[in-house]
């Protein structure tokens, strides 16, 4: 049995949750998100909190179990974003490395022969804090997860100089350079 997917979910105050014909759906006064669910995974809401089980009568359950749980934590995943949000903060290291950012582009100077303007996605904020350090925010995990590696991406941290973006608070090693003798 997943213990993850057994686990059931608090619905927070302000948050309705409705489960019908195997959709989800998370509604808010800031928004609202639907999220399908396999023919399998039983959804039941009791005393604000719901619960996902799978059904045991088919053939199937040993396939079923493992998405059982992913589930579980996407319908988390949504109702903490839609209470809470997301953020993710990322450093640009380097000599001359900055970031400017003005509500629909991000533009980058990050040593190439020319700026970088990235798109950003109307779900997802990007906040210039300091020119070297970016702040992604948004109610949706995985987009919000997806935008900062696509910026991260942009430069990639080179272990020899300790240049480049990476995610604030991960650590990333730092090589020593041979030299001749």
């Amino acid at each position: 049995m997943s213990r993850i997917g057994a686990a059931p979910i608090n619905i927070p105050a302000g948050v309705s949750v409705e489960c019908n014909d195997g959709k989800v759906l998370i509604k808010s006064a800031k928004a609202e998100k639907e999220l399908r669910l396999c023919s399998d995974v039983v959804c039941q809401i009791t005393d604000n909190q719901l619960v996902l089980s799978v059904d045991q009568g088919k053939d199937s359950y040993d396939a079923i179990k493992p998405i059982w749980g992913t589930y579980r934590s996407n319908i988390n995943n949504i109702i903490n974003g839609i209470v809470n949000g997301f953020s993710v903060d990322l450093e640009v290291n380097g000599v001359g490395y900055k970031a400017e950012c003005d509500g629909k582009y991000l533009t980058l100077c990050l040593g190439y022969s020319h700026n970088i303007k990235y798109k950003v996605p109307k779900d997802v904020e990007v906040k210039c804090i300091k020119p070297t350090h970016l702040a992604v925010s948004g109610m949706d995990k995985q987009k919000v997860y997806m935008i900062a590696s696509d910026i991260c991406k942009i430069r990639k941290y080179d272990p020899y100089k300790g240049k480049g973006i990476i995610i604030k608070g991960k650590f990333m090693l730092r090589k020593v350079v041979s030299k001749k003798k």
